[in-house]
């Protein structure tokens, strides 16, 4: 782990047990670098991460103030976040239920997604994400299975993420997201049970290892009336 990593991490922990309550503020930089034991460009770089994730926000000749998080508002597209986490970040349950999980090959949108040859295979994995019994995503996954050799159903119903990273040692990197606006599908209408709306945002996913490599290739369909999303950009 990266020095910058572990102010960044360490900061996010905090702020999530809310050890670091919303609306204080962070020592200056250059206190940090000392508690740390780090430079100031480490922590510099620590913090902004945080503040492209939502978690702070940076005032002009003054220290970073932490922001508020509310239930499903304002996830960061710009951060790879588990079920786990948004559930201890925003205290409450999110709950994954396993639809199917299977083996598929020769499917030439895969074949393209992940530049492989047709003898190339993929575990896909179909779930809903719940809360209070209600359905706030609909999600397919496909991960190649050179790089994940083996799935099951307990993890596939728990975190997939949290066992390539602590299982398969795998180094998750970054993801690229694309978002789509399109007409509901009779399977996702099955769980979201929409009435007026015909319409749903999906969120499409391309996931990376630290060494380049696509390990999974994802869509998310969200329920219209219960998330909203923030994407930072700065100048």
């Amino acid at each position: 782990m990266n020095k910058y990593e572990k102010v960044y991490n360490d900061i996010k922990e905090k702020i999530i047990n809310n050890t670091i309550k919303t609306g204080e503020f962070l020592k200056k930089e250059d206190d940090l670098a000392k508690d740390y034991n780090f430079s100031k460009l480490t922590v510099r770089k620590a913090l902004s991460m945080l503040e492209a994730e939502g978690y702070i926000q940076k005032i002009k000749g003054k220290k970073s103030v932490v922001m508020e998080k509310k239930n499903l508002e304002n996830l960061s597209l710009t951060s790879i976040q588990t079920k786990q986490e948004i559930n201890k970040m925003q205290n409450i349950n999110i709950k994954t239920n396993l639809i199917s999980l299977y083996i598929v090959q020769g499917v030439e949108k895969l074949m393209k997604e992940f530049n492989v040859s047709e003898d190339a295979d993929f575990y896909k994995v179909v779930r809903i994400n719940s809360l209070d019994d209600e359905v706030l995503s609909y999600s397919t996954s496909f991960f190649d299975r050179k790089i994940v050799p083996f799935l099951n159903e307990d993890i596939a119903k728990n975190s997939i993420y949290e066992y390539l990273e602590n299982d398969l040692n795998l180094k998750i990197a970054y993801s690229r997201r694309d978002i789509k606006f399109r007409k509901i599908t009779a399977e996702e209408q099955e769980y979201f049970k929409l009435k007026d709306i015909n319409m749903v945002v999906v969120i499409e996913t391309h996931a990376y290892l630290s060494n380049g490599a696509l390990f999974q290739y994802e869509t998310i369909t969200h329920h219209p009336e219960k998330f909203t999303f923030t994407a930072i950009a700065k100048r």
